[in-house]
């Protein structure tokens, strides 16, 4: 099964120079995955969270307008 990801959220601090962003891809009929990746000049690292639901277009998060 190959997910689409959508945008949630993207942000940038130029103070610490960190990089948030955030997505969701749902999953027909089981929830949505929560992909949340942090760019640092060091590091990078992810984090993917399963949200339980029925995986319609109520368990998604407003994405970023473009």
């Amino acid at each position: 099964m190959k997910l689409s990801y959508e945008v949630v959220e993207d942000a940038y601090d130029d103070t610490t120079k960190i990089r948030t962003m955030s997505e969701q891809a749902l999953m027909p009929g089981k929830g949505a995955l929560v992909r949340t990746t942090v760019y640092t000049a060091h590091h990078i690292s992810m984090d993917v969270t399963f949200v339980p639901g029925s995986g319609g277009d109520e368990d998604r998060f407003d994405v970023v307008p473009e």
